[in-house]
This record gives structure tokens, sequence and C-alpha cells, in this order.
């Protein structure tokens, strides 16, 4: 039947991927790949979370304070567009430099407290730690083991106390005897590694053994850290441990046939190593005994045992990762036995010490730790904390990949208009600004600063690009000193509210929960059938008019930083700008390749002038004077003022500066000239602007189907306009509509 043909393979693939990840071992076998991989097989929490950011890789992406690197594992997974941390690459390095940190020390030794504005993403960053652990323990590079003590009537003739022989006696491990004749399992809840078994001396020479004859991976990576050279069993562990020795008169190979290694898997759902401690949990970890009246099938010599058993979430989540969400809204009291569970690696509870091996990491919103470090007990916990901010992204395009996921899956087909995602991100991201202030920069920057307008600021953290209509120099000082612009506030408070609160830039502003809130109202709400900036502005307008709604809105206005009002106004220009630019390519009236070829024409005779050369006619090949009418042509366009010949020369000097400093790049002159060349698109375009505006009439006249009269010639352009702006820009018919129209209601405040 086809149905047995499933079920047999279901089985057979079932058991062939247990074999495959050796899922039971015994000690023996399992000590065999220890000397193989004496590095992978004695790590601890931290070595193995840095380990899990290590494997993943990274890249290089551009941050608000240049260049920086990413690490995979913060990206979306598979391949899809949920789940994933956008931005936040600081965070991210520096959460590498701690654990690397914990590496060199030999241990997790600090809790790491991530803090910020609520929705800045902490949550969401711990959980991709954590969705790396589970997915590493189950790779080849991440096996996990631990052990239980198994017990079979008749496995032993000896002084345990069992019926008489069965067919178990013979075996060297009971590692793989069949269930029916298991009479006990002790788990390990601590999840002790198999190692531990090891007598200490012994354990000590054989990995100093192994390390030598391991391959080069595995010896560079080997730490001695105190988790492999001072652990231990836990209590009950031991105890187990020693009363079988004293049973067996000492013979070691006797009591580790009663182990059986299994290799286990991180998972946040089963709270096996990853586990999260909500605020209002009090108890943490406890100890119980177990009781032998139900607990049949042990050795008589374990039934004179006080067998103490830990349980809790500490015990859970050791070996892996355990998180605090909201730290700080948990009782005081009931935090501070992390003083030294943190410092020390271990817990006391009621009878027994438990070590512990994990890295211990909590969230906060940013308020509760500003009111906490004025409590006195602060300076107690700040020596045990690493504080990560993790503040509002500052780069919008980066804040748009947020939203765009959710609202794409809202919308439900409903098509998302150009520039609507983007001027989300930037609105957020407008709203979490601070004004520089001049006064703690040197005079040069600072004058360039007082002019710096609150979206040049933020293309600069986003793009790294200064106001092309800026000259060079003052572009490169501003972009020379973007780090100083990052930082200029990370050290100072403000009130807010009426309360002392950290004052660093992206500690307050509108939360991407907030506007994913107002985006997916708007994606499902019923009407059209396309979504624009101009709703998006629409429903921004209506929010910023409730100032009690969120604290952002209340914030003190610092000149045309924190403005609502001028942040909406803002996005109404740039998105009338973007329109514009889109609907001038789209008119094919001018091919941006010419004004390139012709500033490249003009440079070539600007340097013959210099050198005294001639020139060589691209076409005839013969050689001729410098071309004066090109060269004024282009100067014409440039709307060059003052001494043509310094002019000339200055030009020469940015490209001989770019050659000496980029000796074998191309030379990209858009990059090397962004102010010039977007005066000669100006040019170019102000000379057409003219015939651009009949085309924007044409086009709304056939979408209105008024265009009855118009010449065919025109009717084509209008036509092939919108055609463009459709294949080339993403606008449907409908939000092409809306863009003509709105550019041609605001002509009087277009730029040429």
């Amino acid at each position: 039947m086809e149905l047995e043909r499933i079920l047999d393979r279901v089985a057979k693939k079932s058991q062939e991927t247990f074999a495959a990840k050796q899922a039971v071992l015994s000690f023996g076998e399992y000590l065999e790949a220890l000397l193989r991989r004496p590095y992978t097989l004695t790590r601890n929490s931290a070595q193995l979370l840095r380990d899990v950011m290590v494997d993943g890789g990274t890249y290089e992406v551009s941050g608000h304070r240049g260049p920086i690197r990413r690490f995979r594992l913060f990206d979306p997974v598979d391949g899809s567009d949920d789940g994933g941390v956008r931005g936040h690459e600081e965070v991210q390095n520096r959460l590498f430099e701690i654990l690397s940190g914990f590496v060199e020390r030999g241990r997790a030794d600090r809790f790491i407290l991530l803090h910020g504005p609520s929705g800045s993403a902490k949550s969401s960053i711990v959980d991709a730690l954590r969705r790396g652990l589970e997915r590493y323990s189950r790779t080849e590079s991440g096996p996990l083991y631990r052990f239980s003590w198994i017990f079979c009537e008749g496995a032993d003739k000896g002084g345990l106390g069992f019926a008489p022989e069965r067919n178990t006696d013979s075996l060297p491990s009971l590692a793989e005897v069949d269930d029916r004749q298991i009479s006990s399992r002790l788990p390990c809840e601590m999840k002790d590694p198999p190692f531990f078994l090891l007598p200490k001396r012994r354990r000590l020479e054989i990995l100093g053994e192994a390390i030598e004859k391991a391959d080069a991976t595995e010896r560079e990576r080997f730490l001695w850290t105190d988790f492999l050279v001072k652990g231990e069993l836990s209590p009950k562990n031991k105890t187990i441990y020693e009363s079988l020795l004293r049973s067996y008169r000492g013979d070691w190979r006797r009591v580790i046939r009663h182990v059986r290694i299994e290799r286990y898997y991180l998972s946040h759902r089963y709270r096996v190593g990853c586990v999260t401690i909500e605020p209002q949990g009090t108890i943490d970890a406890g100890a119980r005994l177990i009781g032998h009246n139900q607990m049949t099938g042990l050795p008589t010599v374990l039934l004179h045992e006080d067998l103490v058993e830990a349980h809790g979430d500490l015990v859970d989540g050791n070996g892996g990762l355990v998180e605090y969400s909201d730290f700080l809204k948990r009782s005081l009291e009931a935090n501070k036995y992390l003083l030294t569970t943190a410092e020390r690696g271990a817990v006391n509870l009621p009878g027994l010490t438990i070590s512990l091996n994990l890295v211990l990491a909590g969230t906060t919103e940013e308020k509760y730790l500003s009111a906490f470090k004025r409590d006195p007990s602060f300076a107690s916990f700040r020596g045990r904390f690493e504080l990560v901010r993790v503040p509002y992204l500052r780069e919008w395009p980066k804040e748009a990949q947020i939203y765009d996921h959710q609202v794409r899956r809202m919308a439900r087909g409903k098509h998302l208009a150009p520039h609507f995602l983007d001027l989300a991100g930037l609105f957020s991201v407008l709203t979490r600004l601070r004004r520089p202030d001049p006064a703690h920069y040197d005079p040069a920057l600072g004058r360039l600063l007082r002019k710096l307008e609150p979206v040049e600021k933020a293309t600069l953290y986003a793009y790294g690009q200064a106001p092309a209509h800026w000259s060079e120099d003052d572009r490169a000082l501003l972009i020379r000193h973007r780090r100083e612009l990052t930082e200029e506030y990370d050290a100072q408070e403000e009130q807010i509210d009426g309360f002392a609160d950290a004052g660093f830039e992206g500690r307050r502003g509108a939360s991407p929960r907030e506007l994913l809130s107002l985006l997916t109202d708007l994606a499902i709400r019923p009407g059209p059938t396309c979504l624009g900036p101009l709703d998006l502005i629409e429903a921004l307008k209506k929010i910023i008019a409730d100032p009690t709604l969120f604290d952002w809105l209340r914030a003190p206005k610092e000149g045309p930083y924190r403005d609502p009002a001028g942040t909406l106004e803002a996005l109404r220009e740039l998105y009338l700008s973007r329109s514009w630019n889109e609907i001038r390519k789209a008119s094919g009236l001018v091919d941006p390749a010419e004004y390139q070829r012709l500033f490249a024409e003009y440079l070539r005779h600007v340097k013959a002038v210099s050198t005294g050369e001639k020139v060589r006619h691209e076409v005839t090949q013969q050689l001729r004077d410098p071309d004066q009418h090109l060269m004024g042509e282009v100067e014409t366009h440039l709307a060059v003022s003052g001494s043509v010949q310094e002019f000339r020369s200055s030009v020469m000097t940015r490209v001989a500066a770019f050659r000496l400093s980029n000796p074998s790049a191309p030379l990209e002159l858009s990059c090397i000239f962004p102010d010039l060349f977007s005066a000669m698109e100006r040019s170019f375009w102000k000379a057409r602007r003219e015939s651009i505006e009949l085309m924007i009439e044409d086009a709304l006249a056939l979408h209105a189907g008024t265009a009855g009269k118009l010449p065919a010639d025109r009717k084509t352009k209008a036509s092939s306009l919108v055609q463009r702006l459709e294949k080339e820009s993403g606008y449907c018919t409908q939000c092409a509509t809306v863009a003509l129209s709105y550019v041609r209601q605001h002509e009087a405040d277009l730029e040429d």
C-alpha cells in the first residue's frame, strides 16, 4: 500500500538521521570523538555563542559612522523578509567584543544588559542570538552532549543489589541497551559535559595529548578555560559517581559502563539551553530531593544516598543563553543574587551550590536604567554589567526595511507607490535626530553645522553624503567629522516629562512599532488599490495634531529639528523633488549619458590647455587645438563665475588628487565632481522645463479622457512618459497620475 511505503520511508530516514547525528554514544565512542575534536567538544557557553556569530560569517555595510562589519547571524533566515534585525551593526560588533572578552577571560563573568527606548529591537537582537544557537547546535560544527546514568537489573553481579544476571552482563556499555531492559535512567538536569567524568588530572593529560594531534582549526581555537580545567560534576552526578566508584572498589571503567552519552539540541520552545525569564518571575532556580519511593529500579547503593536535583530557569538555560526580559522591572532584591552569579558563575540553593555555564543577558528600557543609575545599589551592579546601548536607527533606508515585509503582507495585493516606505523610514529618523551644537566643534565645522538641515543630516548618516550644493572642501570637512556628529550627545542627559533621562541621539523619536501600526492601518483600510506618500503624510498629520499621544511630540524644538510639522513639510518637499526628477528622466528629452560625455570631453580639452598639447579628434583622429567653444559651453552650463583659468585649474587639481589617492581606480567623474554634475544637470533640464510641463499636462489629459484634440505626437509622448514611470520607477497608473498631478500643482516650488 502507498501508506505503508510512506511510513517505511519516513522510518528509514529517521533511523539514518539518528545514526548520522550520533544521537546516542557509549563513553568510549564519545572519548574517541573528543580526541578528534578537543576544542569543539569542550567549549563553554561564551565560546559557543561567539562561534555562532563567527560561523555565520560577516560582510561590510554602510553605517551612519562609515563602513562597518555586519554579522549574517542577524540577517533574515533563509532569505525571507521576516525575522532578522535591520541595522544595529554597532550593537552586533559590541556583543562580539564582549563575547570575545569572555572567551579570553575563560568564562562569561558579566551580565549583558541591552538598554534603549521601547521598540528599538533589544529583544529582537537576543532572539537572533538564540535562533543562531538553536540552528548551530543542529549542525556538524556545533554538537552538544550530555549524559544519563543507566541501570539494568542483572547488569552487574557485584554489590549493586540487583537481581540475578540477565543478558546485559557481557556488554562493555549500557548505552545502547534496549529500553525494555532499563530499570532506571537518571538524566543530568544541568547538562554536564561528559568529559567531566574524566578525573581532573587524567582529563588534562588526555586533552593535552589530543591537542597536539588535532587538526589546525581545533588546535588554534583551543583554550584552557576554567570550565575545562576546574569544571566538576553537578551535585547529583557527583553523588552517583562517587557511590558507584566506592561500590566498584575504584574500578572507573565499571562506573562509566553505566553512562549513556546523548546529543541534545538547544531549544527555546522546550527550554533546553535557551530560556527567557519574565519580570514577574522571582525564583530562577531551586533544589529538590528526589523521592526514592517514586524511583524504581535504582541500585541499592543509591537508595542510601540523598540525591538532590536542581531545577528552575537557570538550570534549564544552563549551557546556553538566559534572557531576563525587562530586567529592571523586576524587584531589585530579586536581582541581587546575580551580583555573585554573574561574576562567579555559581548560584547558592538550599542544600547545594551549582556551577553555571551560560551567558546571562537582559533587556531594559532606557528610562528604567536612568532611574536605576541614581540608586545607591547601582555601583555594585555596574561592575558586573556590560551595558550595550540599542538606540533607534538613524539610517532611514534600514528603518524602511523594518516596515517593508509586514506592510506588504498586510496590504494584500495593494500597490505600494515609490517612496512610500522610504519616506516612512525618513520620517521616523527625522523625529530622532538632534540639532548639532556648533559650540561643541571647532569654528570651521561649527559654521557648517549651523546650516545643516535635518534631511541633510539624515542623508549624511544614511549614505555618507554631504549637501551637493556645498563646496568640495566643506563637504569633505563634514564627512570627515561624521563620527563626532553621531557621538555628540552620547554622554548627555535631558529632561523628559520632568524626569532626567539619557539624551543620546536615537533615545527619543517615533518608535518602529508606532509607525508599523500606522502603516498597517493604512494597508488594510478599504478603498484605494495603491498607497502613496501623500496617504502617509495625511495620516502622519493626524498623529502630530495630538501631542499627548507620544512623548516625542512633546520634545522641545531645536530649530528645524524635533519639529513634527517641519518634518512633514520636509517629506512633501522630498516627494516633490523625487517625483520631478523621475518625471524628467521618464520624459526622454535628455540622455543622462550626454552630459557625462560632454563633461569628460571638457576635461580632455582643459587638460590639453594646461599642458600645451593638441587634442585628437575622435572621428578624424587629427590633432587640433583645444575647442574653446566646447569649454565655454560647459562653463556656461556650470555657471562659472570669477576667473575661468582658476576654475579650470581647480578642476584638474581635483582629478590629480583623486588619481593620487586612487592610482588604479576608474575615473568616476560623477563621484569626483558631484557638485558640477548636479549643476550641469540642472542647466540641461532648465532649458527643457516647458516641454516637460507640457508633457505632464498631456498625460493628465489622457488619464482624464480629455485629450481628444491633442496632436498624435503629443499623445504618444504623454503615453510614453507614463509607461516609462511605470517601467523604470515602479509606478502604477494610479500613483503615476498622483505624482504628475502633484508636480503640476506645485510647479512654482520646483527648482530647475
